[in-house]
């Protein structure tokens, strides 16, 4: 969708052009699946683009944006307040950026700890709101693993089911990194399993890449982190914004 005064030229149509293949890609795997494309929201995932790019995504229709730091995060949501952007906040969680979470009114995709869960209850009860989160479920048996096993997820879930100011929106899982996407079919079946099984169940499920956001669709996603599919190639980084990994 386009609004009047949106911004305009190449690299605007680079990005609107990527868009739509990205919604032609949904398209097809909500088809194979036999499920409406439109249960599938684009998180474009920023990370390290400027401002202007994501100005050409929210042009070409995207209302959701994703970042990977903290205080990217942050300064991002300030340049961009008024424009109807929907944030989610992609990389490792913090305790001490709680408090940009709850501000930007971002969907925090990564909880994986109680005491962060308790951060962000607190920073949205002390502030008369509620901070929206998804789990992070870890499948794998990788050393730099980050999430909660599916072991520990109910408890997990029923815990932070009991914080105030903190609501529990879903699943997020981020299955090793493979040069054939059907090898994450089994995490996202997996996840989406997890997700059924739990009571009351879950909504979202976050979970599929550029690279296989086919099968993540096919496997019941309802969010998918696009990055390069929507920006293309990220722009070197210069220094660590803080707040991710």
């Amino acid at each position: 969708m386009t609004t009047e005064g949106a911004p305009t030229g190449p690299a605007v149509a680079a990005v609107a052009a990527r868009v739509a293949r990205v919604r032609e890609r949904i398209a097809a795997a909500a088809d194979r699946a036999g499920r409406d494309p439109a249960e599938v929201t684009i998180v474009a995932v920023a990370k390290l683009h400027p401002v202007e790019a994501i100005r050409a995504a929210v042009a070409a229709g995207v209302t959701d944006v994703g970042e990977n730091y903290a205080q990217e995060l942050e300064a991002k949501a300030a340049q961009l307040a008024g424009t109807g952007v929907r944030w989610h906040f992609v990389g490792r969680l913090q305790r001490n950026k709680a408090a940009t979470m709850v501000a930007t009114g971002a969907l925090v995709h990564s909880l994986a700890s109680l005491p962060a869960a308790r951060a962000l209850g607190h920073r949205a009860h002390a502030r008369g709101t509620v901070a929206r989160a998804l789990v992070q479920v870890e499948l794998d048996d990788r050393p730099a693993a980050h999430g909660v096993r599916p072991a520990e997820l109910e408890g997990f879930v029923t815990a932070s089911r009991a914080v105030e100011g903190l609501v529990l929106a879903g699943l997020m899982v981020m299955p090793a990194a493979a040069a054939d996407p059907e090898a994450s079919r089994p995490a996202f079946r997996c996840a989406a399993e997890l997700a059924r099984g739990l009571s009351p169940g879950l909504r979202h499920l976050s979970m599929g890449m550029t690279a296989d956001l086919e099968v993540a669709v096919e496997e019941g996603a309802t969010l998918v982190r696009i990055g390069t599919a929507v920006f293309g190639p990220r722009p070197a980084r210069r220094r660590d914004p803080g707040g991710g990994p």
